[in-house]
């Protein structure tokens, strides 16, 4: 497996899509930023279900913008998976995570997991916030 990021947690809160401010672990993939809400993260390794990782996008403030994938407990136990939509799949060590989540670690490495990729999504650019409004022309 290779190293491609980290997931962090610095104590950053930012907006969800109702204004409401939220404290995220940040996960950095190959230069993307998404973000993973630490109360579902938590919830995740008491034994719920499943965890959103959303996209992280910067305004004048952080704020969550979609999500992008899902995080849960592998079979074994032993690692947290996260599964995007564009068919990427990451694996991060439990103990490494509770150890961020605790506090005893600043982060911990992202590892891609192996296997064949079914299908590859160009990445977007960043955001320009433009509108572009089409122009008619009249003779």
């Amino acid at each position: 497996m290779e190293n491609v990021g980290y997931i962090l947690k610095d104590g950053s809160r930012v907006l969800d899509g109702e204004g409401n401010e939220e404290e995220v672990l940040s996960l950095n993939i190959r230069g993307m930023r998404f973000g993973v809400r630490t109360s579902e993260m938590e919830g995740l390794l008491g034994g719920k279900a499943q965890a959103r990782v959303e996209r992280l996008r910067r305004n004048w403030r952080y704020y969550l913008d979609g999500v992008e994938g899902v995080a849960e407990v592998s079979r074994s136990g032993k690692a947290v998976n996260i599964e995007l939509f564009a068919a990427e799949r990451y694996t991060i060590s439990l103990r490494a995570l509770r150890s961020v989540l605790s506090g005893e670690s600043r982060y911990a490495m992202v590892a891609e997991v192996p296997g064949e990729r079914t299908r590859l999504i160009p990445r977007r650019g960043p955001a320009t916030y433009q509108l572009r409004i089409p122009v008619t022309a009249t003779s």
